[in-house]
């Protein structure tokens, strides 16, 4: 039998915080994040991230483990979370893996093949001067050329993506959709225990929506323009994440403040509905109710009694 862990997936805003410590507390655990945009340091405000307040001396991580301009595959996030997923292992502690990045959570609990597809900052270089240049539509029109279908699943406003699909196919010869087709087979690695939050969408977005509003009054722009002033581009893959790109145009005067957070607003929610399709998608995912945000204790405990009978 494989050694087990739990992963708690769902969308931006559901809840996975607060349930994911409260459980690590039950179960006597640490909690592994499993959040693409959490990995860099400076970047606190926009990406949401646990505060120390809010772990209640849970440990956590990969959160802070990298510069916003240091390259940070998903294959480099399977490799130094398996390390961490073994030691709590071997120390009798199951893990607790928690995020709503699709890739790095299927990362640990399928084979995907990263084998082949090594990253070369030279022609990601490349491509992103090309971004530049001519624009999202100019860059997305050749990955519909060479990958159509990445493109149908990839938007072409998810830059990071977009450039990411055009590296493989340089680099492998191989179209990333292809690589992809083995996304669900199930790593024999671990046995996942994978737990699902769900709200009904217009409570979640009206959740959404406050919170952006909660970031701006914590100083997200602040954040932001820091950044910005310590020399980080723009342009880099960290800063194209959502929360920091709209900022950056309110920064550089080129909308207001009031349209940034609109649309901010509107990205979010855009992104909550993808990972909601994401996991969805995941026939082993035990969804539980989170509707009513004030009864969320009980929810922790149902989750709870579920896990007893699995692990």
């Amino acid at each position: 039998m494989s050694d087990k862990i739990i992963v708690i997936v769902g969308p931006t805003a559901v809840g996975k915080t607060y349930v994911s410590v409260e459980l690590a507390k039950k179960l006597g655990t640490e909690i592994i994040s499993a959040d693409s945009a959490q990995i860099y340091r400076g970047m606190d405000i926009g990406t949401a991230k646990i505060t120390s307040d809010e772990m209640h001396g849970i440990k956590h991580h990969m959160i802070d483990i990298v510069e916003p301009d240091e390259n940070y595959s998903v294959s480099d996030f399977k490799e130094d979370s398996e390390k961490i997923i073994d030691s709590l292992i071997e120390n009798g502690k199951i893990p607790i893996i928690v995020g709503g990045s699709g890739l790095y959570v299927n990362s640990l609990i399928y084979d995907l093949d990263f084998g082949n597809a090594k990253s070369d900052e030279k022609i990601r270089d490349y491509y992103m001067y090309y971004y530049r240049e001519h624009g999202e539509d100019a860059l997305y029109e050749k990955l519909q050329k060479i990958d159509p279908a990445s493109a149908e699943k990839i938007h072409k406003n998810n830059v990071k993506r977009v450039i990411r699909a055009l590296e493989v196919y340089d680099i492998t010869g191989t179209r990333f959709s292809e690589l992809n087709t083995d996304i669900r087979k199930p790593s024999n690695k671990y046995e996942c225990i994978l737990v699902g939050l769900s709200m009904d969408r217009k409570i979640l977005y009206e959740r959404i929506n406050m919170r952006v509003d909660n970031m701006i009054s914590c100083g997200l722009p602040d954040e932001v323009r820091k950044l910005l002033s310590m020399g980080y581009s723009k342009d880099l893959v960290s800063m194209q994440a959502i929360g920091y790109k709209e900022i950056v145009d309110y920064l550089e005067e080129s909308i207001t403040l009031e349209d940034a957070v609109s649309t901010l607003k509107r990205n979010t929610r855009r992104f909550a509905k993808r990972q909601y399709t994401w996991f969805l998608k995941d026939e082993n995912v035990k969804w539980f109710d989170v509707n009513d945000i004030r009864e969320i204790d009980l929810t922790v405990n149902e989750i709870y009694e579920f896990l007893k009978t699995t692990i």
